[in-house]
């Protein structure tokens, strides 16, 4: 921000109450603008009445005249009073008093945004210092904190958001209303942002809005999710913050045993700047700039049991050794019985590296502004996977109890797998904008572009036991919370004996990429907070999707003796009773193998496909405002087309040629919103909304593809997906009511909201278990359901500024929400009705508390999140169904500063050690899957 005078609106205010913080709400809700003013300097300051009409700058000034407060900071989107400098005693204040503002300024802009919003928004701000996530924390670590929001986590970290039980890829994501492109899941060609790769410094605030006006992108079922980039005139001239930190991540796990050199085994260290100015004769221009460096270690574990087996009171498989299922009406038990017990053990490096830039212009007194921005954030993960595991065989179990049983070894396995994932996330945005008084015209461009890559060499080698002359035998496993592992085999030296043979020899490289050109071109005509009778919002919205993902697969000549390439790892992987041998990958002779020319050409030509999507949108919004109600009718026209390339194939083979698929729709999107407010600074909200559920560009064009280790889905190591070209888009109707309370000056507001969505046509992804190559696989196909609802309800508090003694002060946010889903889909097997939605869970609670502490200089910050067990994939057989099981996340961090320019940070991730479950069952009621990251330590030093 800076003093210098900036372009203001014009109001009519009527102002009469001596109390500051009255005079402040009443100003905040006339023009919309957020004022900061610490408790210390507004102390007993009584202000003069005002009225008439004046430009919100001159009104606030006109309010502080005759008092010892000036207005210091004034952008027109937010306003710091300053107490006058008289005395040292000023400047001594003003780092206590800075660090106030940095922390309500966030607050209250995000509030005074939920109040003046026409559709219902929960927002959050990013800090410098307050917000958590260690040194690189995303987008995706701010928003969980909001009410209805669900992580989606990568390992140990969240990469997308449900909103509201509803898949990320029925969010709309915008960067200052610009439609951010993704490649989704490693290049899965998801509509889902990887908001992982978007770092908090990137942006001032993010709004999640969750009701639908025509002035929004059609395309959003979850929410519209837009990130309002960093302004230079957010801050009073130069403003500059840097930090470096060191990271220790406890668990070390096979770091050292894989013989992989060079990998660390807990030490890590980042860096990140932050510079913002503005410039010119008048200060019309701005510049910001940011810039990162992380290097983070996470190594890990993981533990399997993907499937079960099902026996009768007499040990034999029910339904036959093929076609086991568990039905109690052909003598199922009701006890299940591991069909696998799997240890995987990783050791993985983190990189992340990039930066953004903006510039601004803002000439005083114009109504014109322009901005120009560009961002780019890399990220590499180098991993080694060494994964162990014996599939069971099922022609009978012996001295089966609830939780214990002894079954037939039928064969060892030993896979080791390198990734070297790369994942870039780009964009250019621009644009320009005039506004007078009651009119406003805004011009958007941008072009963005995400890209991926991945090289992975991976081998796997079996031994069969009975074909060794070994059998039988035994293994004896255990249930505990729901999982079974190994505790024991019947002859270990057996076990260590066998001899494996190479089953899979392959490498291939993955290349996908997606850019997004979008224009749009937006007009409002007595539009805003405090605008009477009459307005309209008109506009035009252009975008073009691309995208391309192709993999270049190497399949080798398998069944040599790996004997020469395997080794038994001074390693025992958690919860295993015994180490069976790994791979040595850097012992593998790559150069003498001989390639699969048929496979590999075929694997090559089925994973490739090209999408390509247009958009072409229009609306018009209509808005009549009484004294306390406000209503807007409006329609949007959402048009789309598509085409895609695609490989044909036949009898299971590419022919080599390309197919082409062609498509499209244009629908109406009628919206209606009701606001009143009532006394006391309550308002009820209330709409109904159509929108649509585009289906994402690989359930379209993609043949076949096959992807091993991308750590996204729980129970199986390998996924092959395949597309779905007469997949209809899905129709949601929408119904919303919120009660808002807001209290203290403006700082404090208290919500509930319900929620009920009605869809049509929903996607859905059908979930079956195969072994392919030898390696569990899940195999899974887009369909239309019959259709399916959600409805449910949140409520929130948000409460900044507690007072307590001894000039202690607490920030706290509490939220919750329940939800119940319903949705009818049919298999091959059968149509089969689910009480919940993919991804979405029953109930969600997040929580955030900042204890300030002024005699430490400092403050203690505590997040939670807590989620329970979902569903996440549909099933052709029902207990087949996979999810996510139960997660409580905790972090903690403190901060206190040692001289005014210096701060110190402590952060820990994770701290009461949660493990990341997967659960399978017709309830979710076993857990296939178990992962432990172990916790994260940040310090930081901060320099500003």
């Amino acid at each position: 921000m800076s003093s210098h005078r900036v372009m203001a609106a014009t109001h009519y205010f009527d102002i009469s109450t001596p109390s500051l913080p009255a005079a402040l709400a009443q100003y905040e809700r006339i023009t919309g603008i957020g004022v900061i003013a610490s408790a210390k300097s507004s102390e007993n300051i009584r202000i003069h009445a005002i009225k008439g009409t004046m430009d919100d700058r001159a009104a606030l000034s006109a309010l502080l005249a005759g008092t010892s407060l000036t207005v210091g900071e004034f952008n027109g989107r937010s306003a710091v009073i300053r107490r006058k400098p008289d005395s040292g005693i000023e400047k001594k204040q003003r780092r206590v008093d800075d660090d106030e503002k940095l922390d309500v300024i966030g607050h209250r802009s995000v509030v005074t945004t939920k109040r003046n919003s026409d559709a219902l928004v929960d927002s959050i701000a990013y800090n410098d210092t307050s917000s958590l996530g260690g040194g690189a924390s995303s987008v995706a670590d701010l928003l969980v904190l909001l009410p209805g929001v669900t992580g989606i986590q990568d390992g140990d970290q969240p990469r997308y958001v449900s909103v509201r039980g509803i898949s990320p890829d029925l969010n709309q994501t915008t960067l200052d209303g610009i439609t951010l492109a993704t490649i989704g899941d490693n290049g899965g060609g998801t509509r889902r942002v990887n908001l992982q790769n978007i770092p908090g410094e990137l942006t001032g605030e993010d709004n999640i809005y969750k009701t639908f006006t025509a002035e929004q992108d059609g395309g959003a079922i979850g929410a519209v999710i837009d990130m309002v980039p960093r302004s230079a005139f957010d801050y009073k001239g130069l403003y500059k913050y840097f930090t470096a930190y060191g990271v220790y991540s406890t668990y070390k796990g096979a770091a050292g045993s894989n013989r992989v050199s060079g990998q660390s085994p807990h030490l890590a260290q980042g860096a990140k700047a932050v510079l913002a100015d503005r410039f010119g004769k008048n200060k019309e221009f701005g510049a910001i700039v940011s810039i990162r460096y992380q290097n983070r270690v996470r190594n890990s574990y993981k533990n399997w049991q993907t499937d079960s087996y099902f026996y009768d009171d007499k040990g034999l498989p029910v339904g036959g050794m093929s076609n086991n299922i568990p039905s109690r009406a052909q003598g199922w038990n009701g006890w299940e019985a591991p069909q696998d017990i799997e240890y995987g053990n990783y050791s993985n490096s983190i990189t992340n590296l990039g930066g953004s830039g903006r510039l601004e212009w803002r000439p005083t007194d114009s109504g014109w502004s322009a901005s120009l921005m560009g961002y780019s954030y890399e990220r590499w993960e180098h991993s080694m996977m060494d994964h162990t595991y014996l599939l069971l065989d099922n022609p009978q179990i012996w001295n089966q109890t609830p939780t214990s049983g002894r079954e037939l070894i039928y064969r060892s396995s030993s896979y080791v797998r390198q990734d070297r994932w790369q994942s870039s996330s780009n964009g250019v945005l621009g644009n320009v904008g005039w506004h007078d008084n009651i009119s406003s015209l805004k011009l958007r461009v941008g072009y963005t572009w995400e890209s991926y890559h991945n090289y992975q060499p991976r081998l796997t080698a079996y031994a069969y036991p009975k074909k060794q002359g070994l059998y039988p035998l035994y293994a004896d496993y255990n249930v505990s919370d729901d999982f079974a592992s190994m505790v024991g085999v019947n002859d270990p030296d057996k076990l260590r004996a066998m001899k494996y043979s190479l089953s899979q020899i392959q490498r291939y490289h993955d290349d996908a990429r997606e850019g997004v050109t979008n224009v749009r071109l937006d007009y409002t005509r007595n539009i805003g907070p405090h605008a009477h009778g009459f307005g309209l919002a008109t506009g035009f919205e252009w975008r073009s999707l691309n995208v391309t993902d192709q993999m270049n697969y190497e399949d080798y000549v398998t069944g040599g003796d790996a004997s020469s390439y395997m080794y038994f790892p001074n390693f025992v992987p958690p919860g295993a009773p015994y180490t069976l041998p790994w791979i040595d990958m850097g012992k593998f002779p790559w150069s003498k193998q001989k390639l699969d020319v048929v496979t590999s050409r075929n694997d090559t030509l089925e994973s490739f496909y090209r999408y390509r999507e247009q958009l072409i949108d229009g609306y018009l919004s209509l808005h009549y405002k009484w004294k306390d109600t406000l209503l807007i009718a409006g329609v949007r026209a959402d048009g789309v087309s598509f085409n895609s390339l695609l490989p044909e194939v036949q009898n299971g083979n590419a022919t080599g040629s390309l197919g082409t698929n062609r498509g499209g729709y244009l629908h109406p999107l009628p919206s209606v919103t009701f606001l009143h407010d009532f006394p006391y600074e309550v308002r009820l909200r209330a709409s109904f909304s159509q929108t649509v559920g585009r289906p994402m560009p690989s359930q379209i064009a993609q043949v076949q593809k096959l992807t091993c280790g991308d750590d996204m889905r729980g129970g199986t190591d390998c996924t092959l997906s395949r597309g779905n070209p007469n997949l209809r888009p899905r129709r949601a109707n929408n119904f919303d009511a919120s009660v808002e309370k807001y209290f203290n000056h403006n700082h404090g507001v208290v919500s509930v909201a319900y929620f009920d969505k009605m869809i049509k046509h929903d996607i859905y992804t059908l979930l079956d278990h195969q072994m392919i190559n030898g390696m569990p696989t899940s195999v899974t196909e887009p369909l239309n359901a019959t259709n399916s609802s959600l409805m449910g309800v949140e409520g929130s508090l948000v409460e900044e500024g507690l007072r307590g003694p001894f000039g202690q002060r607490f920030d706290i946010s509490i939220n919750g929400t329940w939800m119940h889903g319903s949705m009818i889909y049919a298999s091959s097997n059968g149509s089969y009705k689910l009480n919940q939605l993919p991804d979405q869970p029953n109930y969600i609670f997040n929580g955030a508390a900042t204890w300030h502490i002024p005699q430490m200089r400092g403050a203690v910050r505590a997040t939670l999140s807590y989620t329970p067990k979902y569903l996440t994939d549909p099933a052709s057989q029902p207990w087949e169904n996979v999810g996510y099981g139960e997660l409580l996340s905790l972090d903690l961090a403190a901060w206190n500063d040692i001289t005014d320019h210096i701060r110190l940070k402590y952060e820990v991730d994770n701290l009461v050690g949660a493990h990341r479950t997967y659960v399978q069952g017709t309830n979710l009621q076993r857990i296939n899957e178990k992962d432990y990251y172990g916790r994260s330590i940040y310090f930081q030093v901060v320099v500003d």
